[in-house]
């Protein structure tokens, strides 16, 4: 049952990690400085994260589309007698909906059923995944007599080559407690030598809140919401983030863990996914997976290394 969960929550990742960079592909770049191949990749970042351009056109079309919609609309409820409308149209409305709000549900309530997650029991963390040879990151309802503590730590030092001699060195802190309440955050440096101008740099990073919905001792799921940011040498920008993570401690020494992060950043838009698997050495994990990371049309993908500290 609980790798059902794991392989559940994996899959609805798996999903939403193909679905919204598709969703984006064959767009019109964001800024007409993006030259993709020949720019070098940090330029396509900034570009992305700072276009604010707008054509005439395209405000005209979206006003003339938006008037047209609100006549149709209220020429179709006002055939139907009733206050608010019922018919056809409606209830076509009101399935598309149910699908929509299912569709999203899923992710928090599968996990908390698969688990038997009442949310009604005590949960406690070991010195680290694993200690005392424990089977998980997690104590529930535990007569366990070693030490505990009602929160836990995850620090995390990554490196992530990509393509047009950019390179990506990232940090991550996760902080929880045995209350659910967590402080996701992430950092990353971006470093091109690619560029005629000399090396470039830039730092993105976020900041969430989160909530673990669904654990047992060996699985916990949590989300959050959060702020996107950029610095380079043009200005800051903002934006806001909504992250799903999942954490699997399958068996001694093994860890898998997969992260989302969808949002904003500026005026576009922001998807990143990392998948990793980890080998613990005490509280030591290395670690190795995929870093997936697209904002607009500008997209960095590679493989990731790195080093962690559970505590």
């Amino acid at each position: 049952m609980r790798s059902l969960c794991c392989f559940v929550s994996l899959g609805w990742l798996a999903v939403i990690g193909c679905a919204i960079p598709e969703a984006t592909r064959g767009r019109q770049p964001l800024a007409s400085a993006v030259i993709r191949g020949e720019s070098d990749g940090l330029v396509d970042l900034e570009s992305a994260a700072h276009s604010r351009q707008r054509t005439d056109s395209d405000k005209h079309g979206r006003t003339a589309i938006a008037k047209t919609t609100h006549k149709h609309h209220r020429s179709h409820c006002a055939t139907c007698n009733q206050s608010p409308c019922s018919c056809q149209g409606s209830t076509e409305g009101n399935l598309f909906g149910q699908i929509f709000w299912g569709f999203f549900a899923t992710p928090f309530a599968v996990p908390s059923f698969l688990l038997h997650d009442d949310h009604d029991h005590f949960a406690e963390f070991p010195d680290y995944p694993y200690a005392d040879d424990l089977p998980g990151s997690l104590l529930i309802d535990s007569s366990f007599k070693g030490k505990t503590q009602t929160w836990t730590g995850n620090i995390q030092a990554v490196a992530i080559p990509s393509s047009h001699e950019l390179e990506r060195f990232g940090g991550r802190l996760l902080l929880e407690n045995s209350d659910r309440i967590g402080l996701d955050t992430e950092t990353n440096y971006w470093l091109s030598t690619g560029s005629q101008a000399g090396p470039r740099d830039a730092w993105t990073g976020d900041f969430n809140l989160t909530y673990r919905f669904a654990e047992s001792e060996q699985i916990q799921l949590r989300a959050g919401i959060g702020v996107n940011w950029l610095a380079d040498q043009i200005r800051p920008e903002f934006g806001v983030n909504f992250t799903y993570g999942i954490d699997w401690f399958p068996r001694r020494p093994w860890t898998i863990s997969s992260i989302i992060d969808v949002g904003s950043l500026g005026s576009a838009m922001l998807f990143h996914n990392r998948s990793t698997i980890g080998v613990m050495l005490g509280p030591t994990e290395l670690l190795v997976g995929y870093d997936y990371f697209q904002l607009g049309n500008a997209r960095f993908q590679g493989p990731v290394a790195g080093i962690g500290y559970r505590f």
